[in-house]
């Protein structure tokens, strides 16, 4: 069980932000209501903010218990998208794995930089290998890591020698 100051960058940013939301629901409800006396917007205010903070309650218990998956590699291909919401990105782990996801054609991406993907994991029950990851809703965010240099993995210590 992690605590939320372990969790990566990416994960608490999400989190915070998500809480934020709810948070900005719950207080422009109760403003609109005494302005303009409209029921119906406090209601439905209150009702986005307890869908917010159920997600919320929900993406902590997953985060803190280490619910997710991290793929890391370098953007070998990035797809085209043309007329849908998600494009495929293909990544080459350091051991030689390839992985092909698919994400929100609006993620800025670039061939050749090193990312950080982290994913909701599975249940067993599901398909396994490539194929969970096609899934939008597993898809939690992304750590760009720079521009990979295979050098610098392999003698970080002389930089002279290039």
């Amino acid at each position: 069980m992690k605590k939320f100051h372990e969790w990566p960058a990416v994960l608490q940013r999400r989190w915070l932000l998500s809480g934020t939301a709810g948070l900005g629901f719950l207080a422009v409800g109760p403003v609109v209501f005494f302005t303009l006396h409209d029921r119906a917007l406090l209601m439905i205010s209150a009702l986005l903010a307890l869908c917010i903070a159920l997600r919320c309650v929900s993406f902590y218990r997953m985060a803190r218990s280490d619910g997710y998956e991290v793929v890391e590699g370098v953007c070998i291909e990035l797809g085209r998208s043309g007329m849908k919401k998600q494009r495929s990105v293909r990544l080459l782990q350091m051991d030689g794995n390839e992985y092909a996801v698919m994400l929100d054609k609006r993620t800025p991406l670039r061939i050749g930089n090193l990312y950080r993907l982290y994913f909701r994991q599975a249940p067993p029950s599901q398909i396994s290998g490539l194929e969970q990851y096609l899934a939008q809703d597993q898809f939690l965010g992304l750590e760009d890591l720079g521009e990979y240099h295979e050098n610098a993995e392999e003698d970080p210590a002389d930089p002279a020698e290039n």
